[in-house]
């Protein structure tokens, strides 16, 4: 959220006289990334992954991982060419039950606060549909051992991945040479190939 010129005057400020801190917060601007640019697929994916995770957390009482999962999103975040400022403002809903004074301040300097405080603003709904994954990777074992990954959409039936999995180049050179016995495959989970 903040620019790296003043994040880097806030910290040396900050540890050379802490008593100033309403002085320093008054210098810290926003990251000139963020925009009111419209979030890509892949943006909203990780909103969205994080809110429901958030959200299962927070009513698991798991506060450590839901903790984790606002820290991917601000990692994954951090890398985002443009930051669209209401993502940000999404996001800031669910960092306020553990950091309220923070995310007070922060969706303050983003602009339109909904109501008078994050504390009243309905909490975010994760979106199902874009969390769907269009393919996944599968593993495949040959007698137990991992030896390499197909791709494939989630709704592949398991005669196709069986297919698919016998057809792999990788797999093949392991089957070389050895009598095809059973070809176990684990929905969602794994392909095993029994050979001797």
């Amino acid at each position: 959220f903040m620019d790296k010129e003043s994040l880097a005057e806030f910290e040396q400020a900050q540890t050379t006289s802490p008593e100033c801190d309403a002085v320093l917060m008054d210098g810290i601007r926003l990251d000139e990334t963020i925009t009111d640019a419209k979030p890509t697929a892949d943006q909203q994916k990780t909103l969205h992954a994080c809110i429901k995770k958030v959200s299962d957390d927070l009513e698991g009482m798991r506060y450590n991982t839901a903790i984790s999962a606002l820290m991917i999103f601000v990692n994954e975040a951090s890398n985002w060419e443009t930051k669209p400022r209401a993502m940000l403002r999404t996001f800031l809903l669910l960092l306020n039950p553990f950091a309220p004074h923070l995310a007070e301040e922060l969706a303050s300097r983003l602009g339109e606060v909904p109501g008078k405080s994050l504390a009243y603003a309905p909490w975010p709904e994760h979106d199902e549909s874009l969390l769907v994954e269009e393919s996944i990777e599968f593993p495949v074992q040959v007698n137990g051992k991992l030896r390499g990954h197909i791709t494939i959409s989630p709704d592949t039936p398991v005669d196709e991945i069986e297919k698919l999995a016998l057809a792999n180049d990788k797999i093949k050179s392991f089957l070389e040479g050895k009598e095809l016995k059973k070809v176990i495959v684990v929905p969602n989970r794994l392909v095993n190939i029994a050979a001797k």
